[in-house]
């Protein structure tokens, strides 16, 4: 009887600790560039994806990315790389977006973001979780995204003007000589006509 009692007692504990256990949430952080190029002066989209994966709402998120992005390298336009939220319900996400300018051209490395959450209102620990990274980026000049990019009008302007004497030169010779050969063939015949 003892022996039949411990065993249903054990299996109810293990069935409410399993339970207590497939129950937690855990937070899942995607960092993302929105721009294809990262040029110098000119403003980039930074998109942060916070999915709650669990059944429970997690309490006091706290994204925090400003290591990543240094205020001597970076002027922030729009947003803040310290962001706060005091829950996300289960089984929700929220997006979160930066908008940043570069000061500085050449390699720059974007790390990942840390955000600092509570599994419950009650339970004051912790939990740490880490974004997704993009790693070194190359940040470009102005000139060298304007000389990959632009329309190059003026260049197919200038190209043109100074292309235009190479061909119009030798097509005014060419056509100068013709009409002087057709003028002499056509006075030709017509003398021959004559006689």
């Amino acid at each position: 009887m003892f022996f039949e009692r411990s065993v249903v007692f054990l299996a109810i504990l293990s069935v409410a600790l399993g339970q207590t256990d497939d129950e937690e949430s855990f937070l899942f952080v995607t960092k993302q560039t929105i721009n294809r190029f990262l040029v110098q002066n000119k403003e980039f989209t930074i998109k942060y994806g916070l999915y709650n994966s669990g059944p429970t709402t997690v309490y006091n998120i706290h994204l925090n990315d400003a290591h990543s992005f240094p205020a001597d390298q970076y002027e922030l336009l729009v947003g803040t790389l310290s962001a706060k939220w005091e829950r996300l319900n289960a089984g929700t996400n929220l997006t979160h977006i930066v908008v940043l300018k570069p000061k500085q051209s050449g390699i720059s490395n974007s790390t990942y973001a840390i955000v600092t959450y509570q599994k419950s209102e009650k339970n004051t620990d912790v939990q740490k979780t880490y974004s997704s990274e993009f790693g070194d980026v190359y940040i470009m000049t102005s000139r060298e995204y304007d000389r990959r990019f632009s329309s190059h009008i003026i260049d197919w302007l200038l190209f043109t003007a100074m292309a235009s004497p190479c061909i119009v030169f030798p097509f005014f010779l060419w056509f100068k000589s013709k009409s002087k050969y057709e003028a002499l063939v056509t006075k030709e015949k017509s003398s021959k006509k004559a006689q």
